[in-house]
């Protein structure tokens, strides 16, 4: 049993980089995933992102470098979190890759708005 859970803890943690490119030092999610709740595409790339329309394909906000602060990417007790605030839309993002989806490409969405409490959070299925 020990093996077993040592072998998927090892697993969990190479997936996190499967589909991660390197940015300097950091490994950061990348590629299309998709929000369903609210038919969003997030392009996550190194020096940009984007979030277009899924159906159409239309651009609805970019986040390059220069509009995002704080960016960062840490390992917590939940996985890989990706994070930055950007000021032109008042809202903090995460973007993470729990332990709990280490056997998958999905990635997790939350969005911490300055003018609420609530965060908005989702899940977002990776774009084959």
């Amino acid at each position: 049993m020990k093996k077993l859970l040592a072998v998927l803890f090892v697993a969990a943690l190479m997936s996190v980089g499967l589909f991660a490119q390197e940015r300097k030092d950091v490994e950061i999610p990348t590629g299309s995933f998709i929000d369903a709740q609210y038919n969003g595409e997030w392009v996550l790339g190194v020096d940009l992102i984007e979030l277009k329309d899924a159906a159409t394909g239309t651009l609805i906000y970019s986040f390059p470098k220069e509009k995002r602060q704080d960016d960062k990417v840490e390992i917590t007790g939940e996985g890989a979190v990706w994070s930055f605030y950007c000021k032109d839309t008042y809202r903090k993002y995460y973007f993470i890759k729990p332990f709990s989806l280490a056997l998958q490409k999905n990635i997790m969405l939350e969005i911490d708005p300055d003018w609420t409490t609530v965060n908005y959070k989702v899940q977002l299925e990776f774009k084959e």
